[in-house]
């Protein structure tokens, strides 16, 4: 498993990056958020549960709340001073991560959007306070991510990645960092 510094200089934002894959995880994610032929396939493949859940009938209209959510949520992780202070972006997962402090899986999304909550999820593992790696995100309209298997194979890329941290010693920034330069 592969890591990438988000921001050059910093190290409280990481993603994952697979060998298979052009970019990491989290460039991934902005580009196929805000690419329309994507977003088409993807909501009328989801319909049901766009309507559903959320009580959408136009794929045209959550195409166009999924490119503007996005946007607010990348300038939201990636601009200052919010990258300074993630931890008020990522939230606890599970009530079994919000008993934990460091290791714990954590998703963000824009809190405070209007009209309807977001369905974008950004995945992290959280190191320390305001130290994350992203393991990947995904467009969410069920209640539970194990109801569909796109939300479930994020879960579990999650779950696969907090267990290689630990595997390889690491439980807090120095730690990871020490791997990352070993790497």
């Amino acid at each position: 498993m592969k890591f990438v510094r988000i921001l050059s200089g910093y190290n409280h934002l990481w993603a994952v990056k697979d060998d298979e894959k052009e970019t990491d995880e989290l460039s991934l994610l902005f580009r196929q958020w805000s690419n329309f032929d994507y977003l088409l396939d993807f909501f009328f493949a989801n319909l049901d549960d766009l309507q559903g859940f959320f009580h959408i009938e136009k794929v045209s209209d959550a195409i166009r709340d999924t490119m503007e959510d996005a946007e607010e949520l990348e300038r939201l992780i990636l601009d200052f001073p919010h990258t300074e202070q993630l931890d008020g972006l990522f939230r606890p997962l599970s009530l079994s991560d919000n008993r934990a402090h460091e290791m714990t899986r954590e998703k963000a999304r824009n809190w405070e959007r209007k009209r309807h909550s977001s369905w974008l999820r950004i995945y992290a593992i959280r190191i320390e306070p305001n130290v994350y790696i992203v393991t990947g995100g995904a467009i969410k309209l069920t209640a539970t991510m194990q109801e569909r298997m796109h939300t479930q194979q994020e879960l579990d890329k999650l779950n696969v990645c907090r267990d290689f941290l630990i595997q390889n010693g690491v439980f807090d920034q120095d730690s990871f960092i020490d791997f990352f330069e070993e790497d």
